[in-house]
């Protein structure tokens, strides 16, 4: 049979389909199950296992290529936000606070001993409140996005996020949300990408302002220095990329590396050229200068 699917569909299709590497698995915590996608090497290996947090909304489905790019040569575990994916929800609007706490059980579970810890926009803030959380156990820290937002720039986040979260009966809201993965995207970034955060976003249902009504509660002016750990917070020319560059004054402990080559959604497309830099922060030893 002759395939008639162009090399830009098949390409399309590849990217939608998880990697043979990354299994998937539930994790029970207070509040019910937590979802998570796991991908380690064939090996074992001496290397600390990493866990990622994702953005608002999403899941961990858009990191696949990541963490089997990174669990080449380590664990590599991405979950699902409470509420969001496959995870249940808090039976409260939850604070930071609270999304760490729930990834701190998931932790627990696989009782791993020392580990590094990676956040991506929302997630990164979730990193931070984990590392502050176990500051002996987590080791190094990994943040994509950490803004540090003025009162008008939060004003304006909060009613754009409140257009897209709130549903309509002529669903209008939905394409709001398209608008803005087709619009506010960089051009680089392939349809599939933009078709994937737009499906995992819609699935939080009405649990979706839970992402970001945490996330805009937390400060990283105020938590950023709390951090003791080594930090790498990545810098990509994204919507975020003005607020991110005043994160720095704030690392007590770290780096901040610029990307301006690269834009939003570099974790999930451009996951085999972030990886190394990823992974040589988290190997090296010495303090970070």
């Amino acid at each position: 049979m002759v395939d008639a699917r162009s090399a830009d569909q098949r390409r399309r299709e590849l990217l939608w389909r998880a990697p043979s590497t990354v299994r998937r698995g539930y994790a029970d915590y207070r509040y019910g199950q937590l979802h998570y996608r796991i991908a380690k090497p064939a090996s074992p290996s001496e290397r600390r296992p990493l866990f990622l947090f994702h953005q608002t909304g999403s899941s961990g489905r858009c990191y696949e290529g990541l963490i089997a790019e990174l669990g080449r040569d380590r664990v590599a575990i991405v979950a699902d936000t409470p509420a969001f994916g496959n995870s249940d929800a808090l039976p409260h609007p939850p604070s930071i606070a609270d999304f760490a706490a729930a990834m701190g059980e998931l932790i627990d579970y696989f009782g791993f001993r020392d580990i590094d810890v990676m956040g991506d926009h929302t997630g990164s803030k979730t990193a931070v409140e984990v590392a502050i959380q176990r500051p002996v156990q987590v080791r190094r820290v990994v943040l994509n996005a950490a803004p540090v937002y003025s009162a008008a720039e939060l004003a304006a986040l909060t009613a754009f996020d409140d257009a897209v979260e709130t549903a309509d009966d002529d669903g209008r809201y939905v394409m709001v949300r398209w608008g803005w993965a087709r619009d506010n995207l960089p051009p680089e970034v392939p349809i599939t990408v933009r078709e994937l955060e737009f499906v995992e976003g819609l699935r939080a249902g009405p649990l979706a302002y839970h992402g970001h009504h945490a996330a805009f509660s937390y400060l990283h002016a105020e938590n950023l220095p709390k951090v003791t750990q080594p930090l790498l917070l990545l810098h990509a020319r994204d919507d975020l990329w003005a607020p991110t560059a005043r994160a720095a004054a704030y690392i007590r402990n770290g780096k901040m590396i610029d990307l301006p080559q690269w834009g939003r959604e570099m974790l999930l497309f451009r996951y085999r050229e972030v990886a190394p830099i990823i992974r040589a922060f988290l190997d090296a030893e010495q303090p970070v200068q």
